[in-house]
C-alpha cells in the first residue's frame, strides 16, 4: 500500500514539474504552485474519504436493519 501510495504521489509531482517547466515558472513560483496543488488534492482525498466512509456506514446500517427484519407469520 505504501509503495501505491508514494507512487501516486511521485506521478503527481512529476506532473507538477512537468507544467511548472512547460510555463517558465521559477523556483519560487513551482514550490508555490506544488504546495497548493497538493493541498488541494490532500483535502480532497480527506472529503472523499469521509464521505465514502459515511456512505459506507450508511449502506450496512440499512443492509442490517433489513437482514434483522421480522418475517410475516406463516401459517
Amino acid at each position: 500500500m505504501q509503495s501505491q501510495q508514494n507512487n501516486w504521489f511521485q506521478n503527481l509531482l512529476d506532473k507538477i514539474n512537468q507544467l511548472a517547466e512547460q510555463f517558465g515558472l521559477n523556483d519560487s513560483q513551482t514550490n508555490t504552485f506544488r504546495d497548493f496543488v497538493v493541498t488541494t488534492a490532500r483535502y480532497q482525498y480527506k472529503v472523499g474519504s469521509k464521505s465514502g466512509a459515511g456512505w459506507a456506514f450508511k449502506k450496512a446500517r440499512e443492509e442490517q436493519m433489513t437482514s434483522v427484519a421480522p418475517q410475516p407469520v406463516t401459517t
